[in-house]
C-alpha cells in the first residue's frame, strides 16, 4: 500500500471520527486481508475507545457501546450479504450508528446498489462505502432514503465536511411517506364519517403524527384506514412493527406493565400516566335512610337516658317541679327544632353513600368492574387472583367502549389519566357527575407511555426530539385536553345533563318505614312492660301481699 493511499484514507477516517457525538469505534474485520481502514486505527481515530471484532459471528454491542457508534468495516464483494448481515444484528438498537465500509475489489456500481438498498432495508440509513481503489477515484458512495431509495456519490477533496459524508437525513424526508396505522382506541385516534361520507381520522395522537410528518416534509400514509370498527390490540400493534409494515404507529402503548418490558418496542416517554377506575358516583341517600340519619341511635339512647332520669327524681325531688316541667318542654322545644332543620337540610342536599376505597370494598357493593381479557391479564396477579369476583370480562371491545362513553353507572371500567380528562370535560355540562376518577382502585401508577415503533427504526431519535419539544410548548396537554370536542365533533358522546331532573314527590309508607319500625317497636315495648306490670300485680294479689 503506497503512502498516498494510507494518506487518503487516513484522511477520510480522521474526519469521520472528529464528530463531537462519537463515543467509540467498532471495527468489524472477518476477512483476513487486511485493508486501507485497519492502517489507519492507531493514527485516525483521536483516542477513542476502540473494539476491534475479526469474526462474522454476531456481537451484541448494545450491552457495552453506546449510541455515539462509530463502525469501521472490512469486507470481500462475494460474501458482502451475509457479512452485513452479521453486522446488522451486532447493531441491534445501534442501526443508525455512522457506518464506513470498504470493500476489497474495484469499484463496481451494482454491488453498491445492492449493499446501500440491503443497509436501507435493515433500517442503516448512515452508511458509506468505499472501494480498493479509492486512492484513485476518491469515491464515497451513500444513498438518499427518502422519498425513495437513490445512491449518491462524493467526491472526497479537501474541503468535504463531516455533514457532506453523513447528513442528517431524518431532518427533511423530502415529501416521502411515513406509515402509520392507527389503532382508534378512542379518544387516541376516533375513526368517524364526515358528511360527505368519507372517513376520516381524529385525536392528540393523530394531531402528533400530523405535526411530525409536516415539521420532517412528510406525509402519512395510513396502513388501516378503512379498516372495520375495532380497535387494535397492542400484540397486533407490536406484531406489524417488528415484521417491518409500519414507521410509526398512531398508538400509545404502556412501556413497562405487569413485568413485561417493552423499552425496545416502543418510542421514548410521550407522557406519564395512572392506570386507574372510572367509578360511578356513590348514590344519594333516599328518604327512608335520611329519616332514619336524623336522630342517630346514639342522641334516641340519651334522650330515653334523660326521660328514665327526669321519671327517677320526679317523684324524690318535690321542689321545683315547675322548673323540671319547663325545662323538660325547653328540651322538647330543642330537639324537635334541631330534627327538623337536620331533616330539611337533608332533603335539600342528600349526602351519599361512602365511598368504595378498595376492591375488598367492591366486592361488597353490587358494582363490578368491566374489562376486556388482555386488560385484565395485565393486572397484577395477586390482586386479580383474590379480587376476581371484582371484575367482568368481555371479549367485545366495542360492547365496553360504547357503555364507557354512554356513562353507564352500572359498571366501573379501567382507564388512564389521560382518557379520564375526556370524561371529566364531558360531566362538566352535568348538574352532578356521574362517575368519579379513583386513585384509591390504581393498578397502576405513573406508567411512561410510548409510541408503538419497530425496534431499530430511524424516528426514535428525531421522534423523541419532537416530543421533548411538545410537552415544553404545552401543545402536547392542550391537545390531549381536545379530545372531547373530538369525541363529540365525531359523534361519538352527545352533550347531555346526565342527572335525572328533580320532580317534588309526595312521602309514601317505603319512605317512613324506618320511622314506623321505630315507631311499633317502641308501642310493642311498651305494651310489653305494661303487660309486665299488670302480671306482676295479679300474682302479688293472688298471693296475698
Amino acid at each position: 500500500m503506497s503512502s498516498t493511499s494510507n494518506t487518503i484514507h487516513t484522511k477520510l477516517v480522521s474526519l469521520i471520527s472528529r464528530g463531537q457525538e462519537l463515543t467509540s469505534i467498532f471495527f468489524y474485520a472477518p476477512v483476513k486481508e487486511k485493508c486501507h481502514l485497519e492502517n489507519t486505527l492507531s493514527s485516525a481515530t483521536w483516542g477513542l475507545p476502540l473494539v476491534i471484532w475479526g469474526s462474522d459471528r454476531t456481537v451484541i454491542l448494545n450491552g457495552f457501546l453506546g449510541e455515539g457508534l462509530l463502525v469501521l468495516a472490512c469486507l470481500q464483494g462475494v460474501h458482502w450479504r451475509a457479512y452485513l448481515g452479521s453486522l446488522s444484528r451486532s447493531l441491534k438498537y445501534l442501526r443508525q450508528a455512522k457506518v464506513l465500509i470498504e470493500f476489497m475489489e474495484d469499484r463496481d456500481e451494482y454491488l453498491v446498489n445492492q449493499v446501500l438498498s440491503f443497509c436501507l432495508s435493515q433500517e442503516m440509513i448512515n452508511v458509506n462505502a468505499i472501494f480498493n481503489d479509492f486512492e484513485d477515484t476518491q469515491m464515497v458512495s451513500s444513498f438518499e432514503a427518502y422519498p425513495q431509495f437513490e445512491v449518491v456519490n462524493h467526491t472526497f477533496t479537501e474541503v468535504t465536511q463531516m455533514s457532506d459524508l453523513y447528513p442528517n437525513k431524518m431532518v427533511d424526508l423530502r415529501g416521502g411517506n411515513i406509515r402509520t396505522m392507527p389503532d382508534y382506541s378512542e379518544p387516541n385516534t376516533i375513526l368517524y364519517q364526515d358528511k360527505e361520507g368519507n372517513k376520516q381520522i381524529l385525536g392528540y395522537l393523530w394531531d402528533i403524527m400530523e405535526a411530525y410528518a409536516r415539521k420532517h416534509n412528510a406525509q402519512l400514509q395510513v396502513v388501516n384506514k378503512y379498516v372495520d370498527d375495532r380497535t387494535l390490540n397492542t400484540i397486533e400493534l407490536l406484531d406489524v412493527a417488528q415484521n417491518g409494515l409500519i414507521d410509526i404507529a398512531a398508538s400509545i402503548q404502556p412501556m413497562s406493565v405487569g413485568g413485561l418490558d417493552r423499552v425496545h418496542e416502543l418510542s421514548y416517554p410521550v407522557n406519564l400516566a395512572s392506570w386507574c377506575t372510572m367509578m360511578p358516583v356513590e348514590r344519594q341517600l333516599d328518604v327512608s335512610e335520611l329519616l332514619s340519619r336524623v336522630l342517630p341511635h346514639t342522641t334516641f339512647a340519651l334522650l330515653i337516658f334523660l326521660w328514665i332520669f327526669h321519671e327517677a327524681l320526679k317523684g324524690r325531688v318535690r321542689r321545683y317541679q315547675r322548673l323540671q316541667r319547663i325545662g323538660w318542654l325547653v328540651l322538647a322545644t330543642l330537639v324537635t327544632s334541631y330534627y327538623v332543620g337536620k331533616l330539611l337540610t337533608l332533603f335539600a342536599d342528600p349526602p351519599s353513600l361512602p365511598p368504595i376505597d378498595s376492591l375488598a370494598a367492591l366486592i361488597e357493593s353490587p358494582v363490578r368492574i368491566i374489562t376486556t381479557r388482555p386488560e385484565y391479564s395485565s393486572i397484577e396477579f395477586t390482586q386479580r387472583t383474590k379480587y376476581s369476583s371484582a371484575f367482568r370480562l368481555t371479549s367485545k371491545t366495542l360492547v365496553l367502549i360504547g357503555l364507557r362513553n354512554a356513562l353507564n353507572t352500572s359498571y366501573g371500567y379501567t382507564l388512564t389519566s389521560e382518557k379520564w380528562k375526556m370524561y371529566k370535560e364531558q360531566q362538566k355540562r352535568s348538574s352532578r357527575p356521574l362517575f368519579r376518577y379513583s386513585k384509591d382502585l390504581c393498578f397502576y401508577e405513573m406508567v411512561p407511555f410510548g409510541l408503538v415503533i419497530p425496534e431499530n427504526s430511524a424516528h426514535r431519535a428525531p421522534l423523541h426530539n419532537f416530543t421533548l419539544l411538545l410537552q415544553q410548548s404545552g401543545l402536547h396537554d392542550f391537545w390531549v385536553a381536545r379530545g372531547f370536542y373530538y369525541m363529540v365533533k365525531a359523534g361519538k358522546i352527545h352533550l347531555a345533563d346526565f342527572k335525572e331532573r328533580y320532580r317534588p314527590e309526595t312521602l309514601n309508607i317505603s319512605d317512613l318505614r324506618h320511622v314506623l319500625v321505630l315507631y311499633f317497636s317502641g308501642v310493642i315495648i311498651s305494651l310489653v312492660l305494661f303487660i309486665g306490670e299488670l302480671f306482676v300485680s295479679w300474682v302479688n294479689y293472688w298471693l296475698g301481699f
